[in-house]
């Protein structure tokens, strides 16, 4: 009886000790003094550039893109919804072929094969097909977009919330990323926004405080694709105490329990 006893205290005391969990859930922490990386103005201005694995979409018109503006007309006569339109066409654009760069830097496109374009925004690489299609057609248009750029959010809340969110637009920022988001939630600490990005450099980590007025200039950092963002959770203690002692209880129950069935056995 003492050994079963002995083995009880045991199990209730490893068991306490383990089922600590406040504040398990949080992700990414740093210590009190940890210098982040400064999000100067220049990270307002930094267009997305294309990098290995991404997917893009491409479109070639001749003469400038005149059958554009030809085919929006024939689309909307006597229609004077031009967003629809704009709309519209960009659906046509995602739903065409997908262009994958792969791991050699190359992306092969019709016509002209295999072509480098890694490390050029959009308009840089629009302009540098643009210069080789023109050797093949009039006055060649080019449409070029990414179809994978993405970041990946984490909410810090208990219900261990975290979303992929696409980065559909160029040069999205941070506020339009939370937006799309649903926003920071009462249970997340809007001084401490966490973006994590990989550079040739290293990992850059940046903290934004977006609770006062003057957190403008760092909500419009723009994203790029891969980029982490964490929002930090408030130190919510009284009710993770509560869970945990709720947690210790009902399993004190239940070996109170067992140990006044196995007493009465043993009368």
């Amino acid at each position: 009886m003492k050994l079963i006893l002995k083995a009880v205290i045991f199990a209730s005391c490893h068991i306490i000790f383990y089922s600590c969990t406040i504040n398990s859930n949080r992700m990414l922490r740093t210590p009190k003094d940890y210098e982040f990386d400064k999000i100067e103005s220049e990270l307002n201005n930094i267009e997305y550039k294309i990098d290995i694995n991404d997917q893009l979409t491409f479109q070639l018109y001749t003469n400038n893109g005149i059958q554009l503006i030809e085919r929006f007309i024939a689309n909307n006569i006597g229609n004077n919804q031009p967003q629809r339109m704009i709309q519209q066409n960009s659906l046509r654009a995602q739903s065409g072929s997908l262009y994958l760069v792969r791991q050699d830097s190359l992306v092969n496109f019709p016509i002209i094969g295999d072509i480098n374009i890694v490390g050029k925004t959009i308009k840089e690489a629009e302009a540098h097909l643009k210069s080789i299609l023109s050797k093949f057609y009039v006055d060649p248009f080019i449409v070029l977009g990414v179809s994978t750029k993405r970041i990946f959010l984490f909410n810090g809340a208990s219900g261990g919330e975290a979303r992929v969110v696409n980065l559909d637009y160029n040069n999205m920022t941070l506020f339009e990323v939370l937006a799309t988001a649903g926003g920071i939630s009462n249970t997340n600490n809007s001084k401490k926004i966490k973006i994590i990005r990989k550079t040739k450099k290293g990992i850059k980590i940046f903290n934004a405080d977006l609770s006062k007025i003057d957190g403008i200039t760092q909500g419009n950092m723009i994203m790029q694709s891969h980029d982490i963002v964490y929002i930090t959770p408030n130190f919510n203690l009284g009710n993770e105490i509560i869970q945990d002692i709720n947690s210790i209880f009902s399993f004190i129950s239940t070996i109170s329990l067992v140990w006044l069935t196995i007493s009465q056995i043993n009368l």
